[in-house]
């Protein structure tokens, strides 16, 4: 446990503890980095762009055991109304796989006010959960539970059936507004104990009335809201205000509201003297869900647009860019449901885009693709149609994201569309050259992605000249990542030495990136590769040993040796090696980056295999040749599943 300090300087120096304590290694700290993002900056979070969804769950899972294993027994409890996504099922999915025998004294809680959607990929869950579903109490439990609250331990005395009724009929089964309607009427001194027919009972307060139930509210808010009668008309409209904002809240987030309605200080006014909410860290939640229910419902729809505008004004005159370095993804989502409930519809796209970008930059592509599907809604939803880029950017990005979660036909549905999109547009007005380099970049790698290299090619052939006239200065990343992507195409179809000039030619725009300090060292690693790949296809072994062994000493210097990128880079490394004729040398590399692909993707993935049919090559060059055919049997196994018939990769 880290004392003091806000929560964002405890969760780093949680991690810099853990880390310290050889807890964790550098690569648990960037797993750790995706679930809580203060821990691990974007340039470490995008190392785990190299790992497919599967392998990247798997490896954040291995790093949460860590943890759990030391704090065990523990409940974890996920709580809300929204849908989980299924990157998040899956890795519940896998957590809960693996606790069963590492991790056994722990229990994991989903609680949702619907029956919550368990994706396929979540299959497990599905047939070892126990869902418990809870319904309204029937009146014999009502009474059972109003003999608790009442302190009613006597089995003689009993509840009248009047008092009995009207507690169940306000109250409609459910045990936290019984409490709420006897205390009420405990408060209000209405229930008595009748001696003579021993009898918990409805005291008659109105003479003049026969119905002593009248006395109850009907409404049940009355009676939730009642402690709150006297409150001065500020406090009721942060009460209001707070019941817009939600359940729970971050007061980091909207300490904006402070210069509009001195908001924090209000709430922890109403936290200590009416009980309203409860804290922790600078988290509040409401104590009861009831009393939030009861005060969103006093709130007309034109009410509640009001105060949503309210906090978006407050928001917009804050700095708001301040808070981007910290919970950016949290302001912007959030500050794009307040637009969104407004009605602003152009506010709302514009946020969501921009939680979108947060989002993917630190390759979180399953929360990306969400917050750019809701900008595309709400842009819909504008009065007057935005320019092309507007409408284009979340589109492309769009796109892109599925690309990563290997959703190729959705990507290409939705990429193939901003391409036509585009091109209809240049026929008309003057084009957007870079959307348009965009649009063609997108697609062309998501062509391939599917290994379709011809129409990459083709693609790539209209971007980079486009790219290159555009960009004037000549340390841009943008356009090095361009020629890159052309310059793999051409790799992959063959053409060899132009695949080697644009590679080149990539290289010194990133050296010249590095030298002016606009990106890290780690950037120069994938041009290293790359180049290294396409020398070894020239066979100009030499040569590539030595691009992938720079590789190599920049990813090592900079992430653990378990990482996915210091496995490339090592069974790189071997291959040339071993094309050297220095197998005997290459044989511990490859070993490595066995061992390290086998942990991070799993014995039937097509990586484990490739590491496999390196080190078979390795053993086969020091005439262990009875290893090397165990080698490629797995490696064989491995394809055949992965792969259809007669692909490359098999032959």
């Amino acid at each position: 446990e880290v004392e003091g300090g806000d929560d964002i300087g405890n969760e780093i120096a949680a991690a810099n503890y853990l880390v310290d304590q050889n807890i964790f290694n550098k690569t648990d700290r960037v797993n750790i980095g995706s679930i809580v993002p203060t821990v691990a900056d974007a340039q470490l979070l995008s190392l785990l762009s190299g790992l497919n969804p599967k392998a990247r769950t798997r490896s954040i899972v291995d790093s949460l055991m860590k943890i759990l294993k030391l704090l065990q027994p523990l409940i974890i409890i996920l709580e809300g109304d929204g849908d989980i996504d299924p990157s998040s099922w899956s890795l519940l999915a896998e957590l809960m796989q693996r606790a069963s025998a590492e991790c056994p004294q722990i229990m994991l809680i989903v609680s949702s006010r619907d029956s919550p959607t368990i994706t396929s990929a979540a299959s497990n869950l599905r047939r070892n959960a126990i869902q418990v579903k809870l319904t309204p109490f029937e009146k014999y439990e009502t009474e059972q539970y109003l003999r608790v609250l009442l302190g009613v331990k006597d089995r003689s005395i009993t509840i009248d059936q009047r008092l009995l009724d009207v507690v169940h009929d306000r109250a409609n089964g459910c045990p936290l507004f019984i409490e709420c309607v006897a205390r009420w009427a405990l408060e209000k001194d209405m229930i008595e104990f009748v001696e003579g027919s021993k009898k918990m009972s409805l005291k008659m307060l109105d003479e003049r009335s026969d119905d002593v139930t009248a006395a109850i509210p009907r409404e049940l808010s009355n009676i939730l809201l009642a402690p709150f009668n006297k409150l001065s008309p500020p406090l009721w409209d942060v009460l209001k205000i707070t019941s817009c904002i939600g359940y729970s809240f971050d007061a980091d987030l909207y300490s904006t509201l402070n210069q509009v309605v001195d908001f924090m200080p209000k709430i922890r006014e109403l936290s200590a003297k009416y009980d309203c909410f409860e804290q922790t860290g600078s988290h509040f939640r409401w104590k009861q869900q009831a009393v939030y229910e009861a005060v969103k419902s006093l709130l007309m729809v034109n009410q509640r647009q009001k105060i949503h505008k309210l906090i978006v004004r407050a928001f917009e005159q804050s700095k708001i860019n301040q808070i981007d370095d910290i919970k950016g993804g949290d302001v912007r989502r959030l500050l794009g449901r307040h637009c969104a409930l407004a009605e602003d519809w152009a506010g709302a796209f514009e946020q969501y885009l921009r939680a979108g970008d947060r989002a993917n930059a630190m390759f979180n592509f399953n929360e990306a693709s969400k917050m750019y599907e809701e900008a595309i809604d709400f842009q819909a939803k504008m009065s007057e149609q935005p320019p092309l880029r507007s409408r284009m950017i979340p589109t492309i990005n769009l796109g892109t994201c599925l690309r990563e979660l290997a959703r190729y036909k959705e990507a290409e549905s939705v990429l193939t569309r901003c391409l036509n999109e585009a091109q209809g547009e240049f026929s008309d007005i003057a084009l957007d050259e870079e959307l348009y380099v965009r649009a063609l970049t997108a697609l062309a790698a998501l062509y391939q992605a599917q290994s379709k290299y011809d129409a990459a090619r083709r693609l790539f052939e209209r971007a980079v000249p486009i790219a290159r006239n555009i960009q004037e200065s000549r340390s841009s990343l943008w356009l090095a990542e361009n020629i890159a992507g052309y310059a793999e195409t051409l790799r992959k179809s063959g053409d060899l030495p132009q695949a080697e000039r644009h590679h080149r030619e990539a290289l010194e725009i990133r050296t010249r990136a590095v030298e002016e300090k606009s990106c890290t060292e780690l950037e120069l690693a994938v041009s290293y590769t790359q180049l290294g790949c396409t020398l070894a296809d020239m066979q100009q072994h030499k040569e590539a040993y030595e691009q992938h062994h720079r590789a190599l000493t920049l990813r090592y210097r900079y992430l653990d040796f378990s990482h996915g990128l210091v496995s490339e880079s090592l069974n790189y490394c071997a291959e040339s090696l071993c094309a050297l004729g220095r197998g005997g040398e290459g044989i511990p590399l490859a070993l490595h980056a066995v061992e390290i692909r086998k942990l991070i993707f799993g014995t039937s993935h097509p990586a484990y295999a490739h590491a496999l049919s390196v080190l078979a090559s390795c053993y086969h060059a020091v005439g262990r040749y009875f290893d090397a055919c165990d080698c490629l049997e797995k490696c064989l196994e491995i394809c055949e599943v992965a792969f259809q018939k007669n692909h490359a990769n098999i032959i």
